[in-house]
């Protein structure tokens, strides 16, 4: 029996063998050769955005020592008496810088209720400020017992302080929720975990309310907003306290005590009982701030926020947050 043998190969088998070779380590070559780029490309990218946000992060810190610096000329000259017609509180106009220009504006925080205000300094319950806040919640459109869940969420027992307080065994029943800390407010956006401000019933409160290290803190009654004043009593309309400020900002007037709140129209008739409510609620000074610093490099913005305080004719920074504003 023959055995069968294979044919050898042809030069034409062989060419088109060779052939498909070379095409695919062509192929690979030109992937090869995308990938390293694609690499090279988004490393790169990569260190342009560290670069950018670098060079974000230290125009914002010049910001902030601009702010700063405006801050201790205002206490040094000006510190008796703060008001939305001094310096510090106009924006900082557009600043331009290589590719692009750095913004900001001061906020006083001292114009706001402050929620660590509902607790004396031996954790009692400040009785005053909490039937403001109460005031401050109805006019804003929410229930005034809403202020008991953010007593008990800072206070240091695990009692409910009324029938619309929450303490422990309460957020354990909901789902997701947050753990009362029983410890002051760091951030007002702590308020959006207290039961009774989810969803947008924060958003309804939150212009009107700060988180302040001190609960000895005052109102100053030049730089609260038109809510704020017209919560002090029922009769107090929203609208014509507007106008009252207004009117005051255009004169670049200011009220130089509290006292004068009172003799100004339509304050008039605010009732003793609630001026007794607020009088020691009340001031005429700021020491708490928020700079908001918008920069843009390149055609991309970013936000910065530094939380300034000061003391002393000093000034210092409490926090920095890179979170869009």
């Amino acid at each position: 029996m023959k055995l069968g043998c294979r044919k050898a190969s042809s030069p034409h088998q062989q060419s088109g063998i060779a052939l498909l070779t070379i095409l695919v380590m062509v192929a690979l070559a030109t992937i090869l050769a995308a990938g390293i780029a694609k690499h090279q490309s988004n490393t790169a990218e990569a260190t342009a955005y560290l670069m950018r946000q670098n060079q974000s992060l230290l125009y914002a810190k010049s910001a902030e020592v601009f702010f700063a610096e405006m801050l201790k000329d205002d206490a040094e000259n000006a510190g008796d008496v703060d008001s939305l017609q001094e310096n510090w509180a106009k924006p900082m106009p557009a600043f331009p810088v290589d590719d692009g220009y750095v913004s900001g504006v001061l906020e006083d925080e001292s114009g706001k209720f402050n929620l660590n205000s509902l607790l004396k300094s031996d954790g009692s319950v400040n009785e005053s400020a909490k039937k403001w806040f109460e005031k401050i919640l109805v006019k804003a459109g929410l229930p005034a017992q809403l202020s008991e869940a953010v007593i008990d969420w800072q206070d240091a027992d695990d009692e409910q302080i009324g029938s619309m307080g929450a303490e422990l065994n309460v957020y354990r029943g909901i789902p997701n929720a947050a753990v009362p800390p029983n410890a002051k407010f760091h951030s007002v956006d702590e308020l959006k975990q207290v039961r009774g401000f989810e969803g947008g019933k924060y958003k309804l409160i939150a212009a009107y309310i700060s988180a302040l290290p001190s609960n000895e803190t005052k109102v100053n009654i030049n730089t609260a907003p038109a809510l704020i004043l017209a919560s002090m009593d029922e009769k107090l309309d929203v609208h014509a306290v507007q106008q009252l400020l207004d009117k005051k900002n255009a004169a670049l007037e200011k009220f130089n005590n509290t006292a004068e709140l009172w003799q100004a129209e339509p304050f008039t008739s605010v009732s003793a009982e609630n001026k007794a409510i607020v009088g020691d609620l009340l001031g005429v000074q700021s020491n708490y701030f928020t700079a908001k610093i918008e920069i843009e490099l390149s055609g991309r913005k970013r936000q910065f926020s530094s939380e300034l305080v000061r003391k002393d004719k000093d000034v210092y920074v409490a926090y920095r947050s890179m979170a869009p504003f």
